[in-house]
């Protein structure tokens, strides 16, 4: 996957690994979220994430990979006696973005330049086929990478860099219709949806529609009142085991950045085991089950599967055998 971290400027040159300490102790205490870049003279980009001022992972960027370094390596590996560093704050959905570009494997890469009918049919087919990819389209106007899951996935998330810095926005497979009319220098890093950062990718967004589809069916079936009722015990729930999320009637609201596809299950498992336990005296155990059956049976194969692989399949939330 490409080095995101490469359209950050240099604001520090020629800095000791002491001074990058020092750097690393001043976004922990401001609470930075986004981006740190160590570029060494070997070339080389050093690229650590940050979350709240937590320092979540360490990346080694050259100039066709990209590796995890384990944290008892991290100061091992920025010891160094020359670097540069520069900063990139993000938003936590264009963090998520950034683990997907970062850690997802790479099958093949397919370059091209395409005029903008071909990138509108190009984009179209990508979001439709099988296979998930990072796509960065660049002109002299235009540097935009997109996460296109592929299996008709309905959102695909932007990161665009320009003069006024980095801007995530969502969007869906029409987004090419909208760019500039220019040709473009197109670069596609195609992944396996089996990976986990496209599987943890992938199980996020349908999560998302699924519990949009399990609230409106149970708003339908019990009323506003006790909807209501509902996202609230459901947000205190979130609230007390510190989950980034919003409850209600219209789903969720998931801010929340999972290190891991396990982690990131566990909260999904969790949600439903509670959103089934607090939705039982309302309507019943017999009924709260067939809500689960009627939602997954709308959803298209792949996104059942891939539900039921890992959240209808766990203890306590009962797998749906009429459903695939």
């Amino acid at each position: 996957m490409p080095d995101l971290s490469a359209f950050i400027p240099e604001i520090h040159r020629d800095i000791s690994s002491g001074y990058v300490e020092t750097l690393i102790q001043a976004r922990r205490e401001e609470l930075f979220t986004g981006l740190m870049r160590l570029h060494c003279p070997s070339g080389e980009n050093l690229v650590f994430t940050f979350l709240e001022g937590v320092q979540q992972k360490l990346y080694r960027c050259l100039e066709n990979t990209v590796d995890v370094i384990p944290r008892q390596l991290w100061f091992d590996t920025f010891n160094r006696s020359s670097m540069s560093a520069g900063f990139l704050p993000l938003p936590v959905e264009a963090m998520r973005f950034t683990r997907v570009a970062y850690e997802a494997s790479v099958v093949r890469v397919e370059t091209s330049t395409l005029a903008p009918g071909e990138l509108i049919d190009s984009a179209r087919k990508w979001a439709a086929g099988p296979e998930p990819g990072l796509v960065h389209m660049q002109n002299a106007a235009v540097n935009k990478f997109c996460l296109i899951a592929g299996h008709a996935t309905p959102v695909i998330e932007e990161l665009s860099f320009g003069a006024g810095g980095v801007r995530f926005a969502i969007n869906d497979a029409s987004f090419s219709q909208t760019l500039p009319r220019a040709d473009y220098h197109v670069t596609r890093y195609v992944g396996n949806c089996e990976d986990e950062a496209w599987r943890q990718y992938e199980l996020r967004l349908t999560f998302t529609a699924l519990f949009r589809m399990l609230m409106s069916r149970f708003n339908e079936l019990a009323g506003r009142a006790l909807t209501g009722r509902l996202c609230e015990r459901l947000s205190i729930w979130a609230a007390e085991h510190g989950w980034n999320v919003a409850i209600t009637s219209n789903g969720i609201v998931n801010r929340q950045y999972f290190e891991s596809l396990e982690s990131a299950v566990g909260f999904y498992v969790d949600l439903i085991r509670c959103f089934q336990s607090e939705a039982m005296p309302a309507l019943g155990a017999r009924m709260v089950d067939g809500i689960s059956h009627d939602v997954l049976i709308r959803l298209d194969p792949y996104r059942r599967e891939l539900l039921n692989r890992h959240i209808f399949s766990q203890p306590g939330v009962g797998h749906v055998t009429g459903a695939r």
